[in-house]
């Protein structure tokens, strides 16, 4: 698969606009988060965020301070995408074989596109095929990748399960099953009965495992 790392100040400003600014997603039981992330942010990023009057100012004031980062030194973001372009050549196909592993089936997709953000926070477009990773740090980047990437395999061969669960609810149990890819993420914090479950007892395979996973949302649901 190939991984195609770019920079776009448009998007990095969404993921401040949809997420501090705003948080459109679920937070399963993340309640502080815009707090926690606008307290990581410099101060006058802050005071964009806080006197912004609406999305669309808020895009426009973050874009116009990124753009003047970006040009202070471009070489930060030129840099964080090379590293990451030449990390992907040389562990990429590990990364995708194992998903494939885990699942039990091919990762669907030629090419996916992985977005540099400045920003803590690091959404995804599945139905546009592309994530968000940060800028700094290489490792972060490539366990992002592969966390990202179980989501998109999730999507893929698990879209009927959002009949029987809620919308909430399956999009907890794809968040839920990156213990298994990525086991020392700490995970969300209403992730944690769901990964005491996967813990529990070893899987025969993936199927069984969100099999389980389902029977515990349905009842909690119910």
């Amino acid at each position: 698969m190939i991984l195609d790392v770019k920079y776009s100040i448009e998007k990095d400003a969404d993921t401040y606009v949809n997420f501090i600014f705003n948080f459109k997603s679920f937070k399963h039981g993340r309640d502080d988060i815009q707090a926690t992330l606008l307290a990581k942010l410099e101060p006058t990023l802050q005071d964009i965020i806080k006197n912004a009057s609406n999305d669309t100012d808020a895009h426009e004031k973050i874009s116009g301070y990124l753009e003047a980062k970006y040009k202070e030194d471009p070489t930060v973001i030129d840099e964080s995408i090379k590293k990451l372009k030449t990390a992907w050549d040389k562990v990429g196909k590990n990364i995708i074989n194992s998903l494939e592993f885990l699942y039990g089936k091919s990762f669907p997709f030629d090419t996916v596109g992985a977005y540099i953000t400045t920003n803590n926070i690091f959404p995804y477009n599945y139905e546009q095929r592309y994530f968000f990773v940060n800028y700094k740090f290489l490792n972060s980047q490539l366990a992002t990748a592969k966390h990202e990437l179980n989501h998109f395999m999730f999507y893929r061969y698990y879209p009927h399960l959002k009949e029987k669960l809620s919308k909430e609810y399956f999009e907890l149990l794809k968040e839920s099953l990156s213990f298994f890819s990525n086991p020392d993420q700490e995970g969300k914090p209403n992730e944690q009965p769901l990964r005491e479950l996967f813990l529990s007892k070893i899987w025969s395979n993936l199927d069984e495992a969100v099999t389980a996973g389902v029977e515990y949302l349905t009842k909690i649901k119910s």
